[in-house]
């Protein structure tokens, strides 16, 4: 199987904010939001499911950020 990347990924759109993570989410229908997370890595062409979100601490590179663990 062969998967295409979604255009507005190659645009000015390279990193994503949390605000517009939420905008996308809130533009999925029900049976989207019911389904597992995964996120996909463009540099090994692969899924990859999520397993829950936590924040950095406060010594680390990127301070009190909400991450998406996998």
């Amino acid at each position: 199987m062969s998967w295409n990347l979604i255009p507005w990924s190659e645009s000015i759109h390279k990193k994503m904010t949390y605000r517009k993570l939420l905008e996308q989410l809130q533009c999925c229908p029900t049976e989207t939001l019911d389904k597992e997370v995964m996120l996909y890595s463009i540099a090994n062409d692969e899924f990859i499911p999520a397993y829950m979100t936590d924040y950095t601490i406060k010594e680390s590179a990127h301070p009190d950020h909400l991450v998406i663990t996998f």
